[in-house]
C-alpha cells in the first residue's frame, strides 16, 4: 500500500491540478482488497469503490476455494507460529475503526474466488464504525460482472457514488475558503 501511496503522492507533485480533495479508489480483485487496506490506512480518499476484494484474511482463508494461497504464501497454515496473528493484522477489517472514506462495496453473488462474506462483513463494519457505504451484491455474477444490464448498473452506481463524494469535499473546501 505504501507504493501506491507514494505514488499518489508523486502524481500530486508532478501534476499540481490535480484536485487533492477529489481523489477516489477503486479495484477489482486484489485491487479490491488493496482498495479495503487503503482507506483504514489513511483519509486521503474522498470515495472508495472496492470490487470483490478481501477484508478478513482469517475468514477468507477458512471459506475460500484458494485456502492453500495463504498458506503458500506465508510459508505455513494458520494455526502454526504467529500466522493467524500476522493476517489480523493485515486483515482490513482490523483496522476499519480509522476509515473515514465513504465506501461502496461491490460483489458478485455467485463469486467462487473471493466469498461474497468479505464484502458482507466489511460492510457490517463499515457501519458499525458509522463510515457511510452501501453494499451492492449482483446476482448471477461471479468474480466479475458479467451481465451488460449490470456493468450499465455498475458504472451509474460508480459515477453517482463519486459525483456526491466529490462534490461534497469541494463544497466543503470552497465554504473553507
Amino acid at each position: 500500500a505504501r507504493d501506491v501511496l507514494q505514488g499518489v503522492e508523486a502524481a500530486f507533485r508532478r501534476y499540481p491540478w490535480i484536485d487533492r480533495a477529489r481523489v477516489g479508489v477503486e479495484g477489482g480483485s486484489y485491487g479490491g482488497q488493496l482498495a479495503n487496506w487503503l482507506i483504514t490506512q489513511t483519509p486521503l480518499f474522498a470515495a472508495a469503490i472496492p470490487r470483490a476484494g478481501i477484508s478478513n484474511l482469517i475468514s477468507f482463508n477458512y471459506l475460500s476455494y484458494y485456502h492453500d494461497y495463504l498458506a503458500v504464501e506465508y510459508g505455513g497454515r494458520l494455526h502454526q507460529a504467529d500466522i493467524m496473528d500476522r493476517l489480523w493484522e493485515r486483515s482490513p477489517i482490523r483496522h476499519v475503526a480509522r476509515v473515514r472514506t465513504p465506501v461502496m462495496l461491490v460483489h458478485g453473488q455467485d463469486d467462487n474466488n473471493v466469498p461474497t462474506s468479505e464484502a458482507e462483513q466489511f460492510f457490517i463494519a463499515l457501519r458499525d464504525a458509522g463510515v457511510e457505504s452501501e453494499l451492492v451484491i449482483y446476482p448471477r455474477s461471479g468474480h466479475g460482472i458479467r451481465e451488460t444490464a449490470q456493468r450499465v448498473d455498475f458504472l451509474r452506481r460508480s459515477i453517482a457514488w463519486y459525483e456526491r463524494h466529490f462534490a461534497s469535499t469541494s463544497t466543503v473546501r470552497a465554504a473553507g475558503q
